[in-house]
C-alpha cells in the first residue's frame, strides 16, 4: 500500500507544468533507441524536451536522430560524437545539454510507460523536499519481451544523501528523476569511466533534500546481450573499481559519511568474496581511505572475509 504522504498530489494545469529535460545516452543501440523516442514522445506531459547524446554509432543512429529532429522542431537536442568517448563522457554531453528544471534520465535501449514523466513531476512538485524521485521499474528480456523481475519489488529505501551512500544504486537509473539545481557543477565524474552514476546520485543529494520513492512501475529495463551490466568481465571488474573509487570521492565530500562508505563497501567486498579479482580489490581497500581509522577499519574487514559486520 502507497504511504499517504506518497500519495497522488493534486493535478497541476498543464500552463504550471515547468521544462523537463528526458536524458538519453546511446551507443549502437539504433533499433532499441527508436522504441525509446517513440515512448518519450507519448509521454501526456506538455513541457518536454529529449537530448539525446551519441557516443560515435556506426549503425545509422544519426542519421535516425535528425530525421527525429526534422519532424519534431524544436523538441529535440542532440549531442552526437564522431568517435566513442566511453559512457561518462557522453552522459556528460547529455547532462550539460539539459535545461528543464527536473531531468529524466534513461538509456537508449529502456522505456517510459505512459504518464510517468508527469506522475513524477507533480510529486515532486508537491513536495519540495524531494531532490531524487525513482519508481518501480519491469525488467524484461528483450527478445521474448517477458518479464522477468521488478527492479524494486524488495527494497526500495528512502531518505537522504546517507541512504544512497549506504545502499549504492538501488534506483535504477531510467526510473530516476533529479532536479537540475541540485546535480554536480561537473556532472559525472570523468575520473570514473564506466559507473559513474552512484557518485552523481550521492553528489546531488549531498547538495541538500530527499530521495522517494513512488511504489508504480512507470519503466521498463531492457535486458539483452549488449547491456553494459550483462556483457564481460572486463566490464564487470571495471564497475567495481568505479564504485571502489567513487568511495574516495564521497568521503572527500564529507569525512562524517564514512560509517555509510564503510557500510556500502563491506557489502561490495562481501559480494566479491568469490570473485576473481577480490584480492585487486582488497588492495583498493587500503588506498582509497583518506584516514588512518578507515584503513584500519577495512583492513579487519578483509581480514575477517565480512564477519566483522557495520
Amino acid at each position: 500500500m502507497e504511504h499517504a504522504e506518497n500519495a497522488m498530489p493534486a493535478a497541476l494545469s498543464d500552463a504550471s507544468l515547468p521544462l523537463v529535460s528526458i536524458g538519453i545516452v546511446t551507443y549502437n543501440q539504433k533499433d532499441f533507441l527508436r522504441e525509446c523516442i517513440e515512448s518519450a514522445l507519448a509521454q501526456d506531459y506538455p513541457h518536454l524536451e529529449i537530448v539525446v547524446a551519441d557516443d560515435g554509432s556506426k549503425d545509422g543512429t544519426h542519421e535516425m536522430l535528425r530525421d527525429y529532429q526534422a519532424r519534431y522542431p524544436g523538441k529535440f537536442v542532440l549531442r552526437l560524437a564522431e568517435r566513442n568517448q566511453g559512457i561518462t563522457a557522453n552522459s556528460n554531453a547529455a547532462h550539460f545539454a539539459c535545461t528543464g528544471k527536473y531531468i529524466a534520465w534513461m538509456g537508449g535501449d529502456d522505456l517510459l510507460l505512459p504518464g510517468k514523466i508527469r506522475r513524477q513531476v507533480e510529486f515532486m512538485e508537491a513536495h519540495p523536499d524531494c531532490t531524487l524521485c525513482y519508481h518501480n521499474l519491469d525488467v524484461f528480456q528483450s527478445d521474448t519481451d517477458q518479464t522477468l523481475f521488478l527492479f524494486n519489488a524488495r527494497f526500495h529505501p528512502e531518505g537522504d544523501v546517507r541512504t544512497a551512500i549506504r545502499h549504492g544504486t538501488f534506483n535504477g537509473a531510467c526510473s530516476t528523476m533529479v532536479r537540475r539545481d541540485k546535480t554536480p557543477a561537473r556532472g559525472f565524474n570523468p575520473a570514473i569511466p564506466m559507473a559513474s552514476d552512484w557518485l552523481y546520485w550521492v553528489e546531488t543529494l549531498h547538495h541538500g533534500g530527499s530521495v522517494r520513492y513512488l511504489d508504480e512501475v512507470l519503466g521498463r529495463y531492457r535486458r539483452h546481450g549488449g547491456n553494459v551490466t550483462a556483457s564481460g568481465q572486463h566490464r564487470l571488474a571495471q564497475t567495481h573499481v568505479d564504485h571502489l573509487s567513487s568511495c574516495q570521492y564521497i568521503l572527500a565530500l564529507d569525512i562524517d559519511y564514512l560509517d555509510d562508505v564503510m557500510h556500502a563497501y563491506s557489502q561490495k567486498l562481501l559480494a566479491l568474496r568469490q570473485h576473481a579479482h577480490f584480492a585487486k580489490f582488497a588492495w583498493y581497500s587500503f588506498v582509497l581511505s583518506p584516514s588512518l581509522k578507515g584503513a584500519v577499519r577495512l583492513l579487519l574487514y578483509y581480514i575477517s572475509l565480512g564477519k566483522i559486520r557495520k
